[in-house]
């Protein structure tokens, strides 16, 4: 993640990138007969976790002389997504990595490109497959853990008493429901803290906004709040400072934006979990190329990468700027 904060501040709609390397018959210790293709279909292109992803993707690629395919959906829509991974199974890639928008709905396409000999890796988001039988590997945040480091976090502020909000995104995508799973774990050891109402935002700021709006008003009392994602955590920031409650109510928040930075150093909220998206790229792509030329003869199932916690005691550090999600690749 280390060259992160070099980004520049620009949303990337959806493109095809740099690439990787096709690896189809070749040998081991052989090397790769031509390129191997890697197809990459991120949840949202214009998200800067996924730019971050991306940056990830495009800096492995390079080092391996890789051609990487980057497509997907301007929204979190499964029929946008679907698209994009159907014109690139047209390619015939040896490798489809991608961030389900759906945990049921892509597995024909994923089929699919199984049956035409391309490896699938899932990263980030992930497919109901337990038993692996439709993608070799998964890379990504343990998002029940990071549900609970954010439910111990609003714990702590409030001294273990209170009553707080769950402000959801999206209901059956696997990174949201395990953050709540985890959320959920950590306030089951705090008997005086009440979760007195869960919101679904559907991943929009602005219907974020309203119910933490509507929140506040019902619930004079609420204490604190956990944003579980980017759109989400920074409406309830905006309804927090539109009603002048900053520095009343905790806000817990998921991500690390630049707008979820503003919140936090404008007092709106006060603490962030973040992940490393820079690191499922870098490694799904990587691992993909080296399985596919023999390097590798087996990769893990599943790869957690970092989290880390972005406080206002460190919210100006270096280390922090590293994990500061950016909005576009950097131009070299």
């Amino acid at each position: 993640m280390q060259g992160l904060r070099r980004f520049l501040l620009v949303a990337i709609a959806m493109v095809a990138v740099v690439g990787f390397v096709s690896a189809g018959g070749s040998k081991e210790g052989a090397g790769p007969a031509k390129k191997v293709v890697i197809a990459f279909s991120p949840g949202v292109t214009t998200n800067p976790f996924y730019v971050a992803m991306q940056y990830g993707a495009v800096t492995a690629a390079k080092k391996y002389n890789v051609e990487l395919i980057w497509q997907g959906g301007q929204q979190w829509d499964f029929n946008q997504q679907s698209v994009a991974v159907q014109s690139m199974l047209t390619q015939k890639p040896d490798a489809l990595i991608l961030s389900p928008t759906d945990p049921e709905a892509l597995k024909p396409l994923l089929r699919q490109a199984v049956s035409q000999g391309a490896l699938v890796i899932t990263t980030d988001t992930d497919i109901n497959d337990p038993d692996f039988t439709f993608r070799k590997e998964w890379i990504g945040s343990d998002n029940v853990k990071g549900g609970q480091m954010a439910g111990e976090a609003l714990a702590k502020a409030l001294k273990g008493k209170g009553d707080v909000a769950l402000m959801g995104a999206l209901v059956g995508v696997t990174t949201n429901e395990d953050r709540y799973k985890g959320f959920k774990q950590a306030l089951a050891n705090y008997p005086d803290i009440h979760i007195v109402t869960t919101q679904y935002s559907n991943d929009d700021q602005a219907t974020a906004a309203s119910q933490m709006q509507s929140v506040l008003l019902a619930n004079p009392n609420l204490a604190g709040a956990f944003g579980v994602d980017t759109p989400t955590a920074h409406g309830c920031a905006v309804a927090i400072k539109n009603a002048n409650m900053g520095g009343k109510v905790v806000l817990v928040g998921f991500d690390s934006q630049p707008l979820e930075v503003e919140d936090l150093k404008a007092g709106l909220t006060t603490m962030l979990v973040t992940q490393g998206p820079y690191q499922m790229g870098y490694m799904s792509v990587e691992n993909a190329y080296k399985f596919i030329t023999g390097q590798l003869k087996q990769i893990p199932q599943k790869i957690t990468t970092d989290m880390y916690v972005i406080t206002p005691q460190n919210v100006n550090d270096p280390e922090t700027a590293k994990w500061v999600y950016q909005t576009q690749l950097p131009s070299n």
